[in-house]
């Protein structure tokens, strides 16, 4: 067995290891003692005839056993040359590739692991081990590659890799970087050794926001999930990108790592109460009268609140401790129907004085939109127009009520959209349109009249 090594040329210098000389050596070792052994027996036979005056017959059995000893001596020659060239015979030549390193061995030896063995190249775990081109029995190249750790700086930062790759363009299309129009501080051939730095001194890259710094990673084609697989970035489990992992690379691609968090906070709240309305049908519709005051309640509440980036985004309530119940306000919702202009609340309750239910007596005339009552021109105080023939828009004008207020005369609602003189200051008088016209003024007259106010201002 025979193991070359290559050197820097790639020449393999061989180096013997077992050749027939060995066999040779064997041969003569053994027939030297052959002869001792059959001498020493010839001279113990010589020994015992002087002594013995031994007869004819002696000596022809001391020829019988020189005889078998070249007999033996013979078989021994055979035996040790069959093994020498049966030996020989089965040996077969074996490439074995080591990263940029070639190594060759004359081994008889079938299986890669032992053959490896007999080279003394040893396996780690990390190796890839490529026996495609390897043929037991016959020869061929077992090829090993080595993971390798290498440096890539880019933008000031510096991060490691592990690589199979047995030259630096290898190294960097395996990582997933950009190898094309870049400035390195080495060459692409250059062959890859563990623990070397590769700087990229210029070179396209593409945005990455993460953890509130930005980089530029020379990565342009591929995922968004390449990218940050190349720049050594992690997602954690809530962790999302935009845009999201799966989508391509483009020249205008920014990616931004969003890093998500939640935290529970407890808050001491008040609790809202609840309005609950009783009909009453007494009272005019649209006229609600607070029978009983609402009161908050206070809780414990605790959330789950969600944080982007370090940013709140959204709280979602994991439970509610009651600390005081809140207090129902009830309230009387009046069901009378009423005629005239309809009453939309507008959550006033009380002003100058007023207040929404209030009932008055009062004392009311009636208007017209002509020469004679008024101006003629159609204005009212509120800015809206009134004309006679009209539909009935259910108007009034009064002066100690707010503008839009309504009330209610005699199971009618009317809203006050105009001012008169002085006598329409009187609390409870007002002045009714009429756009039937002057005549209908007359028909209708004056009169005693019950007010009840259903709205304080627009």
């Amino acid at each position: 067995m025979a193991i070359a090594r290559g050197n820097n040329n790639g020449e393999a210098e061989k180096t013997t290891l077992l050749d027939t000389k060995f066999y040779v050596a064997t041969f003569v070792s053994v027939l030297g003692t052959m002869f001792q052994s059959e001498t020493l027996i010839f001279l113990s036979q010589k020994e015992i005839k002087m002594t013995n005056q031994s007869t004819t017959g002696d000596i022809r059995g001391l020829s019988r056993k020189v005889v078998t000893a070249v007999i033996v001596f013979v078989l021994a020659i055979v035996i040790f040359a069959s093994t020498a060239f049966a030996q020989m015979a089965s040996n077969y030549n074996v490439q074995i590739d080591v990263d940029n390193n070639t190594y060759s061995i004359t081994t008889n030896e079938t299986e890669p692991i032992e053959i490896l063995s007999q080279a003394n190249i040893a396996l780690n775990d990390t190796d890839k081990l490529d026996i495609s081109s390897f043929n037991a029995g016959k020869g061929g190249v077992i090829k090993i590659d080595r993971l390798n750790d290498v440096n890539v700086e880019f933008n000031g930062t510096i991060n490691t890799y592990n690589v199979y790759g047995d030259t630096v363009k290898e190294a960097l299309d395996e990582i997933g970087f950009n190898t094309n129009n870049v400035t390195l501080n080495c060459q692409l051939s250059d062959t890859v050794t563990s623990g070397m730095v590769i700087k990229y001194i210029s070179s396209k890259t593409t945005t990455l926001k993460v953890d509130g710094e930005t980089y530029k990673v020379p990565v342009v084609s591929g995922t968004v999930s390449d990218l940050l697989d190349a720049a050594n970035v992690d997602l954690g489990s809530n962790d999302y990108t935009t845009p999201a992992e799966n989508k391509q690379i483009t020249k205008k691609t920014k990616v931004t790592v969003n890093r998500v968090t939640y935290k529970q906070v407890t808050k001491k709240e008040k609790i809202k109460y609840k309005t609950v309305e009783k009909e009453n049908d007494d009272v005019y519709e649209g006229i609600e009268t607070v029978v009983k005051k609402g009161k908050k309640g206070t809780a414990n509440v605790t959330y789950k609140v969600k944080y982007v980036n370090g940013k709140k985004k959204t709280q979602k309530v994991v439970s509610k401790k009651v600390i005081t119940k809140a207090k129902n306000k009830v309230v009387k919702v009046g069901t009378k129907e009423t005629d005239g202009a309809k009453v939309k609340t507008n959550g006033v309750s009380k002003k100058r004085g007023y207040k929404v239910g209030q009932v008055i007596t009062g004392r009311y005339t009636h208007y017209c939109a002509c020469g004679t009552c008024g101006t003629g021109s159609g204005q009212t105080a509120s800015g809206r127009h009134v004309s006679n023939g009209m539909k009935n828009p259910y108007y009034i004008a009064c002066n100690w009520l707010p503008m839009g207020s309504i009330v209610n005369i005699d199971g009618t609602n009317y809203t006050v959209v105009d001012r008169g003189g002085s006598g329409l200051s009187q609390v409870g008088r007002v002045d009714i349109f009429t756009p039937e016209g002057h005549r209908a003024c007359y028909r209708y007259g004056t009169g005693k009249c019950t007010l009840t106010i259903m709205r304080l201002g627009w």
